[in-house]
């Protein structure tokens, strides 16, 4: 499989290399219960990856140790052969939409915005660059009618693709997505799965926590089933076969 190029926004320019996630053996825990236990897999930028697996099964764990908010008890996690505490900011942590508050009174742009907050740190001011860069991501999510509207007046789905282009902002190679399609409605879910799609065509590594197995297939090209530990990975109409299925569902496999 020829690996797309990998779109670099702040440079104008494409470069084509291998940006590779690799985690190895990775185990976590929550006091005394086992929450992950090995888990292993490589994948890389161009790809959406479902994380799927009943409820506790560690969906979020995973999302939080990748996002750098929880540390495992051992295994690794390796960003491009090395830690991903050494490029934090080409990691984009999206967060259910029912953690964002919406009292705040912050627009789409503003918003979108925040996502070049990682590039300028605490004393430099957004320059013209910054402003190109949040005026391409409010373009490439669709939201320029929008951004001038506060967040609370969206609907779940416009509020996910702020989210979204506050991370393509941010210039991030991996986005990382916890239950992103929860609350939408059947439009909503589809016009997000063909941006998800689309982000990852232009060379992002999407990863999102998923509930959905009937529609899994049309968003993410590839799944890891999980039940704490790791059922299966690989393509997702091959994963999600009806004997994975039932072993990731059932309590034996906890």
């Amino acid at each position: 499989m020829v690996e797309p190029d990998h779109i670099c926004w702040g440079g104008e320019h494409r470069h084509a290399c291998s940006h590779t996630l690799d985690v190895r053996d990775l185990y976590a825990t929550y006091g005394k219960t086992d929450a992950l236990r090995g888990i292993s897999f490589s994948t890389h930028c161009g790809h959406t990856l479902a994380l799927i697996g009943p409820n506790g099964a560690g969906k979020s764990t995973l999302i939080n140790i990748l996002a750098g908010l929880i540390r495992p008890d051992s295994g690794s996690v390796l960003w491009n052969g090395a830690s991903p505490d050494t490029c934090r900011r080409e990691f984009a942590y999206l967060p259910q939409r029912t953690e964002v508050d919406l009292r705040f009174p912050l627009t789409v742009r503003a918003l979108v915005s925040m996502g070049r907050y990682p590039m300028l740190g605490p004393w430099r001011s957004p320059g013209p660059h910054d402003t190109g860069i949040v005026n391409r991501a409010l373009e490439a999510l669709d939201l320029e009618p929008l951004q001038h509207r506060q967040i609370g007046q969206l609907s779940g789905g416009q509020l996910q693709r702020a989210l979204l282009a506050r991370a393509v902002a941010q210039e991030a190679h991996v986005l990382l997505l916890d239950e992103p399609f929860t609350g939408l409605d059947e439009p909503g879910t589809a016009s997000l799965a063909e941006l998800l799609r689309n982000l990852a065509a232009e060379g992002r590594l999407i990863i999102a926590s998923h509930h959905n197995l009937q529609n899994a297939a049309d968003i993410f090209d590839r799944t890891l089933l999980l039940h704490r530990e790791q059922i299966a990975f690989g393509p997702t109409a091959e994963v999600l076969c009806p004997q994975n299925i039932q072993r990731a569902f059932s309590t034996a496999a906890r």
